[in-house]
């Protein structure tokens, strides 16, 4: 049985871009852009905004936070997308 986070791979993988290289390492997933940009930061935005957009999208309610970093050669950045269910009783 496949987890949310090997479900979330294969959904990135197939909506986003497919010339990503993903991985999982410990609680991240990992983007590894294949050409070096010159503006990385334009670059890391672009990613961002992508993977927001469909992590929402496939999936709205989230009960655990998700890490995602973004590599570019020696660049690297990363972001949080923070859970959206809340339990009641939930300190």
């Amino acid at each position: 049985m496949k987890t949310s986070q090997e479900i979330l791979l294969s959904i990135i993988q197939d909506k986003c871009s497919s010339v990503w290289q993903l991985d999982v390492f410990m609680d991240h997933i990992i983007i590894n852009l294949p050409d070096k940009e010159l503006n990385f930061r334009s670059a890391f935005m672009k990613v961002k905004q992508d993977i927001m957009a469909c992590v929402q999208q496939h999936f709205p309610e989230r009960d655990t936070e998700i890490l995602f970093e973004v590599r570019n050669g020696s660049w690297n950045c990363s972001f949080k997308l923070k859970k959206t269910i809340f339990y009641a009783g939930a300190v």
